[in-house]
């Protein structure tokens, strides 16, 4: 670990700090990647599905992936277009990845707990020309939404539809518009492209994936990743946990997320090990089910997932013994909880980590050899070939060693840009004012500072996200919609502790002073919020401005300027609960 601008005393005087230079980055593609494990280990096995009772090869993710291409080239896809996928986890995520890689198309990934508007607003972000998808899953309906997408985003010119993999076959009105995944394989059979040149013309600096991301800034964002940044990142984490060809990496979180991408498909693939995808969407007895039958050396999980695995009633009963190393990620990890998953299940070597979406996953990690009080206390130090420095996020100052500010970090995993968005790109990632910097650095809106050993402690987030069992949320988006309402004259939106999901959402509300009628209950407000937005977006606890008998104050607490001190807030929403949950007047149980 490289530190500079170390004083005489052997203390560095700034929070700069670079990762080892060592090991050198790839200069691959993914197509690259499946070259390799076809030449070494064509014969081992890349994916298996529980679910779907399947698993495949790594020669024979090459071919289902070359002939989905062959099929989507058919179709019209070309370099840089849009392929989306609104999909649970299942076998076939993985098909339509390397397929958009030998194509070069972007592989652009929908949040399937999407409500309609969400969808359609992320879609026009995107315009996709195609999207799989399916009609109907264990958990969701998409017939009446999928009925009106190519109106609402006319760039769509196809939607492919896959089996109900919980039915077994399609359910539901099938529109004659739409086509089947089957339809497409065939096309796949008899089309004369040449797979092999379009991949030769993909280059490691060209957009492999689009991911959203909540910003604070409203609207989701889509992050563009390349195949360099994603590739390195999937690397450096393989290596870090030692990651080989006889590992099988349990990944139960979804693959629309970096986590379970990058850390866990990206991860298996570049190491050459077996990724298990336990269900369609999370389930702890498919999870633990998944350890025995598979003999899982790996498992990913959030906060909840490994709670809600550590209470099942088949957790004494499971064979964990499998287990090397696991991962757990996406919000604040109690240390108990950390102590509880190494004891009880229990897993030799935990990681930990911090990182963002638009960083290509994770910059920092334990490793197996941290001292037990940095993995509880720190997200580890960073990975190699990034830089990070803390900085006064007002001045771009870089602060001295050991002072709390903003995280801000260089190097390989930094996105390419946000997509088709210039102006947010821009704010995001900055050259700072120095004639020895050219580098472009990602600001985090993280907070945090650097311990006497180069690790990093996250002590907060400079921006207002929320997040909620590894779903990063935008107050800003539900604060959006509860000002559509009649009754709210003004409304804040933050996080409060849950010691489930990390933190719920809050709101705070003022009742419009001329409104004729009868203050909205908090049923009323969370109805309202649940038609527009997901149910992980509605606030689990409402309180209104001057609710005497609950303690509400009577004024928002505000800045010189007139605008919210949302730090206060949070701090009023806190005691509020705290004392709430000690009278019991207000209902604990979250939304589920």
């Amino acid at each position: 670990m490289a530190i500079t601008g170390n004083s005489t005393s052997g203390k560095p005087d700034s929070s700069f700090i670079a990762g080892p230079t060592s090991p050198s980055l790839l200069q691959w593609t993914l197509n690259d990647v499946l070259h390799q494990r076809c030449l070494d280990q064509a014969d081992d096995v890349a994916v298996i599905s529980q679910q779907q009772d399947e698993h495949y090869t790594y020669g024979q993710l090459q071919d289902r992936s070359t002939q989905l291409a062959a099929g989507l080239n058919a179709l019209g896809v070309r370099q840089g277009d849009r392929v989306g996928v609104l999909l649970g986890n299942r076998a076939e995520y993985v098909d339509i990845l390397f397929a958009c890689s030998k194509l070069g198309a972007y592989f652009t990934l929908f949040n399937y707990a999407y409500s309609h508007s969400e969808l359609a607003n992320a879609m026009r972000a995107t315009t996709p020309k195609v999207l799989l998808t399916t009609l109907t899953t264990s958990r969701y309906d998409y017939t009446s939404v999928l009925a009106t997408l190519q109106g609402l985003v006319p760039e769509l010119q196809d939607i492919i539809l896959l089996d109900d993999i919980s039915q077994g076959a399609p359910t539901g009105q099938i529109e004659s518009s739409f086509m089947t995944y089957h339809d497409v394989i065939s096309r796949g059979r008899w089309s004369p492209v040449k797979i092999a040149t379009l991949e030769n013309s993909v280059q490691n600096s060209h957009i492999l994936n689009l991911q959203f991301t909540s910003g604070s800034t409203g609207l989701p964002k889509a992050a563009a990743l390349t195949h360099h940044g994603m590739l390195n990142s999937a690397k450096y984490i393989g290596d870090q946990m030692r990651v080989g060809k006889k590992d099988r990496i349990n990944v139960p979180v979804p693959l629309f997320h970096a986590f379970g991408l990058i850390m866990g498909v990206l991860n298996a693939a570049a190491h050459g090990a077996t990724v298990v995808l336990p269900s369609e969407y999370f389930d702890a007895s498919a999870t633990l089910r998944a350890v025995e039958r598979y003999q899982c050396t790996g498992l990913y999980g959030v906060t909840t997932m490994f709670v809600d695995m550590l209470s099942h009633p088949t957790f004494p009963s499971t064979s964990r013994k499998s287990l090397r190393f696991g991962m757990m990620a996406g919000s604040s990890m109690p240390e108990e909880l950390l102590y509880r998953v190494m004891t009880r299940f229990p897993i030799r070597d935990l990681y930990t980590n911090w990182g963002m979406t638009e960083l290509s996953s994770v910059a920092t990690m334990t490793t197996a050899s941290d001292p037990v009080d940095k993995k509880m206390k720190t997200a580890g130090r960073l990975l190699p070939n990034f830089m990070a420095k803390i900085v006064d996020s007002s001045t771009m100052r870089t602060l001295p060693w050991g002072h709390r500010g903003e995280i801000v970090v260089s190097g390989f995993g930094v996105m390419h840009s946000y997509y088709n968005d210039p102006t947010r790109t821009a704010e995001a990632i900055r050259h700072h004012p120095s004639a020895n910097d050219d580098q472009r650095w990602m600001h985090t809106g993280d907070e945090g500072y650097l311990d006497d050993d180069g690790y990093f402690v996250i002590t907060g987030r400079i921006k207002d996200l929320i997040i909620r069992g590894g779903e990063n949320i935008s107050p800003l988006e539900i604060e959006a919609r509860l000002y559509q309402h009649p009754a709210i004259k003004q409304a804040a939106v933050f996080g409060v502790p849950s010691a489930r999901y990390g933190e719920e959402v809050a709101a705070m509300l003022e009742l419009e002073e001329d409104f004729n009628g009868q203050r909205p209950s908090q049923k009323d407000i969370k109805d309202w919020v649940r038609m527009e937005l997901s149910r992980f977006k509605t606030p689990v606890y409402v309180w209104w401005l001057g609710d005497e008998a609950l303690g509400v104050p009577n004024e928002w607490p505000k800045t010189a300027n007139g605008k919210l001190r949302k730090g206060d807030i949070r701090k009023i929403g806190e005691e509020l609960l705290k004392t709430q949950k000690n009278t019991g007047s207000v209902e604990i149980r979250a939304l589920l």
